[in-house]
């Protein structure tokens, strides 16, 4: 049964366990050695189920740094878990750097648990952790000892060996530099370098003209209002169209079908007052639209069915 509430699983057994003590104590006695016999397998199989967890706590570390199944690295340290539950710490040194490598181990005669500090320290490592880091990880639970491997120095000096010289006939011979001839190849080399002198004589070398850029006149800027106030390029409000009135300031293609719409329904424009009442522009454009504008007629149609005069053959 789950219970919910301020009581425990465990709580709620013990308090069940005691009730029945309490009701039965002739009970008491084989029950304590029950548990008691039950307690110690149990508490063996949950150290060796936890001791096999802990040693493969490798399993936390991310791959890049796992170099086998008991060994973790990174740029500045190495981490060692033996067989024998002992953890070994080493710097890890360039090849550049000139120092000593430091080290420290956690053994089982510590009186620490190995395994669970395996798990701990697998948990936390990354790129970043170093033996120094470490030195303070461990120390909650024991005292590290740091100990140093110093390195063997270089010679100073290097060896020099004695070279004999053979100056028999059948051994090498020293080279009278007096006697070596250049080679043919060497004298062409030459000839080009004397042939080619002109081209880098830097008195020959001449600057390059300037090119001059075409001057060209900026375009002359002509205002649309200056334009059409010339009486023959007026805009005939009455005959225009939607696109050639919504040219006029402050008069969009959306206001000039309203205009054409509002003049095919009530007929033609008689002045500017009606005009601009229909157009509804502000006052800033009043004065250019009425240098811009006309009134015309509305044109007749063609007589295109005058038939006087036409022959008819049946």
């Amino acid at each position: 049964m789950y219970y919910r509430g301020r009581y425990s699983f465990t709580s709620i057994l013990i308090m069940s366990v005691l009730a029945f003590c309490y009701y039965h104590p002739k009970m008491i006695v084989p029950i304590l050695i029950t548990v008691a016999l039950l307690a110690l397998p149990a508490y063996i199989i949950y150290t060796i189920i936890m001791d096999n967890t802990y040693k493969n706590s490798y399993k936390y570390v991310p791959k890049m740094y796992v170099f086998n199944k008991y060994t973790i690295t990174n740029d500045h340290c190495t981490i060692k878990y033996t067989p024998d539950e002992q953890i070994v710490v080493t710097d890890n040194i360039n090849k550049n750097t000139r120092r000593d490598i430091r080290t420290f181990k956690i053994t089982k005669s510590q009186n620490v648990n190995v395994n669970k500090l395996w798990n701990s320290v697998c948990k936390v490592f990354d790129g970043f952790v170093s033996l120094d880091s470490l030195v303070c990880f461990f120390n909650y639970d024991t005292t590290v000892d740091v100990k140093t491997i110093k390195l063997k120095e270089s010679p100073k000096t290097p060896r020099q060996e004695n070279i004999t010289i053979d100056t028999s006939k059948n051994g090498p011979k020293f080279v009278d530099m007096n006697n070596v001839q250049p080679d043919s190849f060497g004298e062409g080399a030459a000839l080009a370098q004397k042939g080619n002198e002109h081209f880098i004589n830097m008195d020959n070398i001449q600057e390059a003209k300037k090119v001059e850029e075409r001057k060209i006149d900026a375009p002359e800027f002509v205002e649309m209002g200056d334009v059409l106030s010339a009486e023959s390029k007026k805009i005939d409000v009455n005959n225009a169209t939607a696109s050639e009135i919504a040219i006029l300031p402050g008069i969009n293609i959306v206001m000039a079908k309203k205009i054409v719409e509002y003049r095919d329904a009530n007929g033609l424009f008689k002045n500017d007052e009606e005009f601009l009442k229909v157009a509804n522009v502000k006052e800033h454009f009043v004065s250019k639209i009425k240098t811009m504008i006309k009134f015309g007629s509305k044109p007749s149609p063609k007589d295109d069915d005058n038939d006087e005069g036409r022959i008819v053959d049946f």
